[in-house]
């Protein structure tokens, strides 16, 4: 069986039917990729470009793309002048009619050396509805030898008549299994998971299957900040086990009471986290867990709380994640979390 984007971790179902298409040469002329920042879109949109201009994709035992024909390296190299990027302006918040104009003016030029040109439009989700409805009239007709691969976090934020016109392929997480093969191909994962594999664990959790987030995160101060906001809501979640009012406090106004409220609102999610692996853990313990790493001690702590008491610490949590979003004073919200959490 013939083996399609083989430097794609996961997303087999995807690899599987956008591989046929292109092996096939049946392509379509425009594509959707959907995914949060970090989902691998770009190196999705990378490798469509290859397989589609693959020498070597109807040879049987080759992968798809092959990687290795002159039009793969060149595309891998980024070194193809028929692969472009359609990007915001610098400093712009969405992406403009413009833009779309000006890619729109060199659409009808014949390709380099490719059979086909490719247009990969980032951040698409951006894109002003003007900007839509002027690449709307390109895709309506565009010419045989374009493929327009349209990258957006939120595909909903595209107009239904753009969506109507490209099928729309969605990155999903990948599983901690294949996540951590693929990470440990580097030497500084490799280094990570043999000299600190606790901390490794929770780089997979907190990267939430993402390849990108997960690559980021092999950057030892990307991490860190990150790793010290998990420390401060499993330390939160046995000091609400405890039932200590002033250790409580005193945690809260320690971690809390100076911070920006971003960095506030995002502590109290990840507690929310916490709290919802010890929740489901009181119901079944085969429970999927996004915080915990050892399921053992996790399901111990869960047993110490009630169902009705993890219920109601979650619901002050909500609470006052939304006076802080309503500009609620920081430390006063904090000050009374602490106390309505031990109610």
């Amino acid at each position: 069986m013939k083996e399609y984007f083989p430097r794609i971790v996961g997303n087999e179902a995807l690899r599987r039917t956008l591989g046929q298409e292109l092996g096939c040469g049946r392509f379509s002329h425009a594509y959707i990729l959907g995914g949060v920042r970090g989902s691998g879109k770009h190196t999705l949109a990378r490798e469509i470009a290859m397989a589609a201009s693959c020498e070597r994709r109807g040879e049987d035992g080759v992968p798809l793309p092959c990687g290795e024909c002159r039009s793969c390296r060149k595309i891998r190299d980024g070194l193809s002048p028929d692969v472009m990027l359609v990007s915001r302006e610098p400093d712009k918040a969405t992406l403009g009619v413009e833009v779309i104009r000006e890619m729109r003016s060199t659409v009808a030029v014949v390709p380099n050396d490719l059979e086909v040109k490719f247009y990969v439009i980032e951040d698409a989700h951006t894109m002003t509805p003007a900007a839509q409805n002027a690449l709307l009239l390109t895709l309506e007709e565009p010419p045989p030898f374009v493929c327009f691969l349209l990258l957006a976090e939120d595909t909903d934020a595209l107009l239904e008549t753009v969506r109507s016109r490209a099928p729309i392929h969605r990155m999903r997480p990948i599983a901690h299994a294949p996540l951590s093969r693929y990470l440990q191909r580097e030497p500084v994962g490799a280094a990570l998971a043999k000299d600190a594999p606790e901390e490794f664990a929770e780089l997979l959790l907190l990267s939430r299957g993402w390849i990108g987030e997960a690559r980021l995160l092999l950057d030892a101060q990307k991490r860190e900040p990150l790793l010290q906001r998990r420390r401060f809501a499993a330390r939160m979640a046995e000091l609400l086990c405890e039932g200590s009012r002033s250790a409580l406090l005193e945690a809260l106004l320690e971690r809390g009471g100076d911070r920006n409220r971003e960095a506030l609102l995002a502590d109290l999610a990840m507690l929310s986290e916490a709290l919802r692996d010890l929740l489901l853990l009181s119901r079944t313990e085969e429970a999927p867990l996004i915080f915990y790493t050892d399921r053992e001690a996790a399901a111990d702590l869960s047993a110490r709380f009630t169902t009705a008491r993890l219920l109601a610490i979650l619901t002050r949590l909500e609470e006052a994640k939304e006076s802080l979003l309503n500009n609620a004073n920081v430390r006063l919200t904090v000050t009374l979390l602490a106390s309505r959490l031990l109610a």
